[in-house]
């Protein structure tokens, strides 16, 4: 807290109008891996639909920024370090993931991981780093003067807090951007906080679950490119609906692509563009096996790995985007009024979780010690005051980004 009192990001003054580049990657391998996101499953049988790594470039002629979405559980570590490792020169860039409950593992390489998300396999993850930073120089050549556009919508109605569904509060907007360039092609951002879970525990079908189904609808509509990113997901599910699996999905992507094309949208007039990585401070880890029991933290660092995780932070002219190290919580985003805040200052907040390090769920603190669901105990894994802490850095990031 006292190193975000002399927060100061990095400023790249516009040298040209926004311009933006795309590209993906499909990852759906061509033998059979393990999967990750439920109970541990060391293959898949079918390809219910394709994952993809997708890519999108904005620059302003002093910096060129890339968010890098994965259809995996989160963006892996092991991935982001990868490729921080090539050579960027003055790139910027911005992990996130759709966190399909249905999608590939082999990519951690603790005790745990290797037990739940299939044995780590560093030969695959290098092959994909090289094909994502190809992908990143695709983008990167086809950069356009582009128009980007700001959009919010309420999604209310398709989404409900798992952990107290009758009072806890619910972050039901959807955000994002439309961009057209000026050569014709558009693209969309779009990001929701309603967990991918929709797919059984059980099932073997390979699939990116309902942000699958968004993406595809938004290219076959019109948009060249599309890319989704989790958003304040740490408490948030799917409300009920009456159809199921991947019916379901392709319900919910149906109805929340309506919402996204009957949104309003704004366009961001200044092309300065700001960029930071914050350094945040753990203490030791708190994983619950029972309410009154945890796990000592030198046993969590053997079963998984000692607890690190920094925000990164990208302004895109009054857009301030915040990449977190967790399942961040829509309900603090709405109890602690950090989009409000934002919006005081002239700002719009877009968060987005899993950024390349992973340290659990971040929640509201007055479930701790009385919640025995499993974002709580499982995987709530830096204990008490987090969801406060965490608040508060936001706050303070926001009033500095002024």
């Amino acid at each position: 807290m006292e190193r975000l009192d002399t927060f100061h990001p990095m400023h790249h003054s516009p040298k040209t109008k926004l311009k933006a580049g795309w590209a993906k990657v499909n990852i759906t391998p061509r033998s059979r891996m393990p999967m990750a996101g439920y109970a541990p499953r060391n293959h898949f049988d079918t390809v219910h639909d394709s994952v993809y790594v997708r890519i999108l470039a904005i620059d302003n002629g002093g910096i060129q920024c890339f968010m890098i979405s994965a259809d995996l559980l989160i963006f892996p570590p092991a991935l982001k370090q990868k490729l921080l490792q090539q050579k960027n020169g003055e790139r910027f860039l911005y992990f996130t993931a759709t966190h399909a409950h249905s999608s590939l593992g082999a990519w951690d390489n603790s005790v745990i991981g290797n037990l739940i998300l299939g044995s780590y396999n560093d030969q695959w993850l290098d092959s994909l780093a090289d094909k994502i930073h190809t992908a990143m120089n695709v983008a990167a050549a086809q950069l356009t003067p582009a128009t980007i556009n700001y959009f919010e919508a309420n999604a209310d109605e398709y989404v409900e807090n798992r952990i107290d569904p009758k009072q806890g509060s619910t972050d039901g907007t959807i955000r994002g951007l439309k961009i057209l360039r000026e050569d014709g092609s558009k693209g969309l951002l779009v990001s929701y906080s309603a967990h991918p879970t929709n797919i059984d525990h059980l099932s073997l079908a390979l699939s990116g679950d309902y942000p699958a189904g968004l993406i595809s609808r938004a290219e076959q509509k019109g948009y060249n490119f599309a890319l989704f990113a989790s958003g304040n997901i740490g408490s948030h599910r799917v409300k009920w609906m009456p159809e199921k699996e991947f019916v379901m999905c392709d319900s919910l992507a149906y109805k929340l692509y309506r919402t996204v094309q009957g949104a309003a949208d704004v366009a961001i007039k200044d092309s300065s563009i700001n960029t930071s990585i914050i350094h945040v401070n753990y203490a030791p880890s708190q994983l619950h096996i029972l309410q009154r029991y945890k796990v000592r933290d030198w046993v969590f660092r053997i079963l998984f790995r000692k607890l690190r995780g920094d925000i990164r932070y990208m302004k895109i002219g009054n857009i301030i985007f915040l990449g977190m190290p967790c399942d961040f919580s829509g309900e603090i985003f709405v109890r602690d009024g950090l989009g409000k805040l934002a919006e005081s200052e002239g700002e719009k907040l877009f968060i987005t979780s899993f950024n390349g390090d992973y340290v659990g769920y971040i929640t509201d603190d007055r479930y701790y010690g009385h919640s025995e669901q499993e974002e709580i105990m499982a995987m709530n894994w830096v204990g008490p005051h987090y969801g406060t802490y965490f608040s508060q850095i936001i706050k303070k990031i926001i009033i500095k980004s002024k």
